[in-house]
């Protein structure tokens, strides 16, 4: 498959989630610049590939044994030989640990390898979400999430996150840091270089959505 092929794919995938959903606070894409540049590279048949990689946040509900439903995050950042390779993923939910993350997160990648390599496959990875995500969250991490809630909410707690990174290096990786820094109003430093280091400080549920993206920094 040519990179023209694989990023007409990209977007025709990008508008089908979008006419789905048509909320922000269900599909955002996070980087309008990146989606600038793949519409333009299609549009015009550029041999060029684009400098950025399509960023969005795909939100969803998942039902649990006692009928109520709790807020599920799936982080995805196409590279850019998409569907060639896989998507990069990342899960997360107040009502999920982060070791519970990290298997839901492992368990997801190995279905997708197994049945959807070389095909877009968002909406398949949410459907697998919300079938299985329901046997990750724990009745402890419900209850604990419940009685927080009751007490202050997550957006009203002070946080401080520091976040090793293998390397901060590249233009892309430092503009994102702040990119994102800005888009969730948080303060905070970042250290370049091997390893590097990033603080971020401000509202938990902030907090939580940059370390979740910071995955792939």
């Amino acid at each position: 498959m040519s990179n023209l092929e694989e990023a007409e794919q990209q977007l025709s995938e990008l508008d089908l989630l979008s006419s789905m959903f048509p909320n922000e606070d269900e599909f955002k894409v996070i980087d309008q610049l990146a989606l600038a540049e793949l519409k333009d590279h299609v549009e015009k048949c550029t041999l060029e590939e684009p400098s950025s990689k399509i960023q969005f946040i795909l939100n969803l509900e998942v039902e649990i044994p006692n009928g109520n439903k709790v807020p599920v995050s799936l982080f995805c950042v196409f590279p850019l030989k998409y569907p060639t390779v896989l998507p990069e993923i990342a899960i997360r939910s107040p009502f999920i640990s982060r070791s519970q993350q990290v298997q839901l997160n492992t368990d997801l990648i190995t279905y997708l390898q197994k049945h959807c390599t070389g095909e877009v496959c968002i909406l398949s990875a949410r459907d697998w979400i919300k079938d299985h995500a329901a046997a990750y969250i724990s009745k402890e991490q419900l209850s604990s999430a419940v009685q927080k809630s009751d007490i202050q909410k997550p957006e009203d707690i002070f946080t401080r996150l520091w976040i090793y990174s293998h390397h901060i290096y590249n233009k892309q990786k430092r503009k994102n840091i702040i990119d994102w820094s800005k888009e969730l109003s948080l303060s905070g430093f970042s250290m370049p270089g091997k390893p590097g280091i990033i603080c971020v400080e401000g509202p938990q549920s902030m907090c939580e959505e940059f370390w979740t993206r910071s995955v792939f920094i």
